[in-house]
């Protein structure tokens, strides 16, 4: 189940693999050979990468407006259409639409610049660290997510309702889909994340990387966790639910900086990057290939099901209950909640 969320788009980051990934999964075939990569050339972005790689596609379904299977048929676009249908067409484009995306190992379409495999781009490291504007990854995939503001303003009563309406809406879809068309691509997803934490190459790569850390002073023994603790480092672990969007003071903010900056260093110098994204492709190439009718049949009862939710949209806004959301934050523990 995804995370419902208030206006606009909640980003839910996961602080470990073990906190993204469900149980074995039972259906899919999940049989794969270790891969043999060498030292290859590091993609020019975590989001370059993806966007080559054979599951991105499965994986972005009902995310991305442009997976190349369901065009125009994803959460964003179901959203805004029920904000039209409630009689909000200008809502619907604002970006006032009550959706959530997660970003973790897990999620297999869209990333940030750091995670499993590091930190990818020294440039972007020393200007942001790891406050990159959250829309830098999802617009190549097609979402248009408006960068958040600390006060945003406050609709009119009966267009806040119709929000909140749709939210409702939006939560029981996204239910429904994970629980069925999108069950076995979630599982495969699952797979692919922890066959690559598993693989040799990826460990190695993984080990130096830390000693390359250990060596300028920090201490992380995999890289997906240095994004959470710099995030309860700038903001302070005693305010318990964090806001990654919420201002910093200019020495933490520098400090965070430095962070990025190494990390960055250390994921070239190790090939950590390159090595992660190399095996992660013919972990999904494999899966893909094993898969791929069951694949088709997903992709088929997503968008007839997603069909069927559109007609419904008018019949749903008349007995859909408003619930507010509350301002999305991120917990110490890296996982994200309303």
């Amino acid at each position: 189940m995804r995370t419902r969320t208030g206006l606009g788009v909640l980003i839910c980051c996961c602080a470990s693999l073990a906190a993204c990934t469900a149980a074995a999964p039972k259906g899919p075939d999940a049989t794969v050979h270790t891969p043999s990569v060498g030292r290859p050339q590091p993609p020019a972005s975590a989001q370059a990468a993806l966007s080559g790689e054979a599951f991105t596609p499965y994986a972005a379904l009902g995310q991305s407006n442009n997976d190349g299977l369901a065009p125009g048929e994803s959460d964003f676009a179901l959203a805004a259409a029920c904000m039209t249908d409630a009689g909000y067409p200008n809502s619907a484009s604002s970006g006032n639409v009550p959706i959530s995306i997660s970003i973790g190992p897990a999620n297999l379409s869209f990333a940030q610049p750091w995670g499993g495999w590091g930190y990818l781009g020294a440039a972007e490291a020393q200007q942001y660290g790891f406050r990159v504007p959250p829309g830098s990854a999802l617009s190549q995939l097609g979402i248009d997510m408006p960068p958040p503001t600390g006060n945003p303003p406050s609709p009119p009563a009966a267009e806040q309702a119709a929000i909140e309406k749709c939210g409702t809406i939006m939560q029981n879809w996204d239910n429904s889909q994970q629980n069925g068309a999108l069950a076995g691509i979630q599982k495969l997803s699952n797979d692919i994340a922890n066959d690559v934490l598993r693989d040799p190459a990826v460990k190695h790569a993984t080990r130096a990387w830390s000693a390359c850390m250990a060596k300028n002073g920090y201490t992380f023994p995999q890289p997906q966790n240095v994004f959470f603790q710099e995030l309860q480092a700038m903001h302070g672990e005693a305010k318990g639910r964090i806001s990654p969007f919420d201002p910093v003071s200019a020495s933490a903010n520098q400090a965070q900086i430095a962070t990025a900056v190494t990390d960055a260093d250390c994921t070239q110098s190790t090939d950590l990057a390159g090595i992660y994204f190399a095996v992660q492709a013919s972990y999904e190439q494999q899966l893909v290939n094993a898969n791929q009718q069951a694949l088709t049949a997903a992709v088929r009862q997503y968008r007839a099901a997603y069909a069927k939710e559109l007609a419904k949209l008018p019949a749903l806004l008349r007995t859909a209950k408003a619930q507010p959301f509350g301002k999305p934050t991120v917990k110490s523990t890296g996982t994200s909640t309303p």
